[in-house]
């Protein structure tokens, strides 16, 4: 088939080519189209093109597109892409994982490529409720072609602030994805449900996690923090605390909320504890708390650098070796060491690298980019193609 443009446009945040595609291979899952946006949040739009050639017809294509909201408009001039993948058709990612332990190459199968919008198109701050049109045009070796519209609804802080969570399971499924649907006008019920349901604040360290989850979700959106910070600081304490904490690790000022504050809940404040060395992971025995850390900030934004380093446990191979042979012998482990905390860190590490790849496109297209990278090490790339397989990274299930 001779390639062409397709007559569709695909919305989907500016974080996809600013913080993903740089750390993805040619070949990648398709974004998500948005359902929605609230204030402060940045898109680029996405043309696809099919048929025979057609990346080489995306290099020589321009794109123009123009946004109309609340009675404004802004006109976004032709220019190339700013980025051109080729998508992956659904399945293919258990195809990849399935014959990466075995060493045998998956050739790039894909129907279809996309450009993403070299510009992008920020909610205003002070939006209302509302809907966006977005019309792109596009300039071929072939002439002019005007793709079909596309619409896009605006959803205020005052609204999005009253979306409550039915259950546990609506909550997860929000937190899990927020990096390919974000909904920042929801973070403050968010962190109500949490402080409301005893099981997922019974530690110090479920707290930490979510206020990590918080700051990574509000960074960048100066808007966002701002409403987020006026509703939090007239809360319950756990909202209250827990939120400012989130809004002080993105070092925004929140010096009139704990002026607001009974002299109490801001000592209270001031005793926080320090939530720093994410990266850091010369404490084997720490490590696993720290990798739910760092799966909450890849949760919260599509971060690479939270895999990457998250990968990087997959070195201690010879730890589960030697503790594995060791709990299967008739010897019983006595005492602590750091071996054996490593050897859990591989494990642990293992086990979640391989559920995100099965449950997160994203996290595939992260996990092919290190198994193909020259930064990766050989070990961790062994480690990271038997992810599927490796019984170390198996959890029996619960009966």
């Amino acid at each position: 088939m001779p390639a062409k443009i397709e007559k569709q446009i695909l919305i989907f945040p500016d974080s996809v080519v600013t913080e993903q595609w740089p750390h993805t291979l040619k070949l990648v899952n398709p974004p998500q189209n948005l359902k929605l946006l609230n204030p402060g949040e940045c898109i680029r739009i996405g043309i696809v093109a099919s048929g025979d050639g057609r990346d080489s017809l995306l290099e020589k294509t321009q794109l123009s597109f123009r946004v109309e909201f609340a009675g404004q408009v802004q006109n976004h001039a032709l220019a190339a892409f700013a980025g051109i993948k080729q998508l992956k058709p659904e399945g293919l990612d258990e195809v990849i994982q399935v014959t990466a332990a075995a060493n045998v190459a998956v050739p790039p199968i894909s129907m279809a490529s996309m450009g993403a919008s070299a510009e992008r198109w920020c909610v205003p701050d002070d939006a209302q409720d509302g809907t966006a049109t977005i019309d792109a045009e596009v300039e071929t070796p072939a002439g002019h072609e005007t793709p079909l519209r596309a619409t896009i609804l605006i959803e205020g802080f005052e609204t999005g602030s009253k979306r409550t969570f039915k259950d546990v399971d609506e909550f997860e499924q929000y937190s899990m994805g927020y990096h390919s649907q974000p909904n920042p006008a929801r973070l403050y019920p968010t962190l109500q449900f949490f402080c409301s349901n005893l099981k997922m604040t019974s530690g110090p360290e479920d707290v930490e996690g979510q206020v990590i989850y918080l700051a990574t979700a509000l960074k960048g959106n100066p808007a966002a923090a701002k409403d987020f910070m006026a509703r939090v600081s007239a809360s319950s304490k756990c909202v209250q605390m827990a939120g400012l904490l989130a809004l002080f690790m993105d070092s925004y000022d929140i010096a009139p909320a704990l002026q607001s504050m009974g002299e109490d809940e801001r000592a209270a404040f001031q005793q926080r504890p320090e939530l720093s060395g994410l990266y850091d992971f010369s404490s084997p025995a720490d490590a696993p708390a720290k990798f739910d850390l760092l799966w909450a900030i890849f949760s919260a934004s599509g971060q690479f650098v939270a895999i990457q380093k998250i990968s990087t446990a997959l070195e201690w191979r010879s730890d589960w070796d030697e503790f594995d042979k060791a709990r299967k012998s008739s010897k019983r482990i006595k005492e602590w060491t750091p071996s054996i905390g490593r050897a859990l860190a591989y494990s642990a590490a293992g086990w979640s690298m391989s559920s995100f790849q099965q449950t997160d496109p994203l996290a595939a297209d992260y996990i092919d980019f290190l198994i193909a990278s020259p930064d990766t090490s050989d070990a961790v790339k062994t480690e990271l193609k038997g992810l599927q397989t490796n019984p170390a990274f198996q959890r029996e299930e619960k009966k």
